[in-house]
């Protein structure tokens, strides 16, 4: 069977989430600098249990905004196509010999079976990242060839033209800042090292 996968929207959007995930870590470094060596002489006060959790909970989300689009994707054959979502354990299937039309809007393929005024199956093109254009192109293929209606509603697919390249610049902005915040930070801990 052939797949349709997700990939990540940009990179910069990658190398901002794996700086973030620092930013927290040298963060949470300092934090228990603070506390060994009671910098601030209340050292007791601070709520130490909620604060490993916290920064736990927000490294677990990074990490899931990182690598979170792995967790869907579709297979097609001449027979079927299977849209799976691992995250809710999930999957769709319908056969493509029942398949009467389909609609390749901006939000996804819209797959409709003989009779059916509501579509019976629904593959997205955004799941939190983008969708392969290689893979969309194979079932647009597979659909052409085996003479099911299709109707496009685009020119370029959604998410891989012109107006997607704010994406990126939006991303190296905050990634920017990140970065600096991240020195500042490393700057802290060295010195705080180089003190006790």
């Amino acid at each position: 069977m052939k797949k349709i996968r997700y990939y990540y929207s940009s990179m910069s959007k990658q190398v901002f989430l794996i700086l973030l995930m620092l930013l927290v870590a040298v963060r949470f470094f300092i934090f228990q600098l603070v506390i060994k060596y009671d910098i601030l002489g209340k050292a007791s006060l601070y709520n130490v249990p909620a604060t490993v959790a916290m920064n736990t909970v927000f490294v677990l989300i990074c990490i899931f905004l990182l690598i979170g689009y792995r967790l869907f994707y579709t297979k097609f054959d001449e027979h079927q196509v299977i849209y799976r979502n691992l995250l809710l354990r999930k999957e769709v299937s319908l056969d493509l010999d029942r398949l009467e039309r389909a609609v390749l809007s901006k939000r996804g393929i819209k797959l409709y079976t003989k009779g059916s005024e509501s579509p019976s199956m629904f593959i997205p093109f955004f799941r939190m990242g983008v969708i392969s254009p290689a893979g969309v192109d194979e079932f647009y293929r597979l659909l052409k060839a085996k003479e099911i209606h299709i109707e496009k509603q685009f020119v370029t697919l959604p998410g891989h033209g012109k107006s997607k390249k704010i994406v990126p610049t939006v991303y190296s902005a905050l990634a920017l800042l990140t970065l600096a915040s991240l020195t500042q930070a490393v700057a802290l801990a060295s010195a705080i090292v180089k003190q006790s």
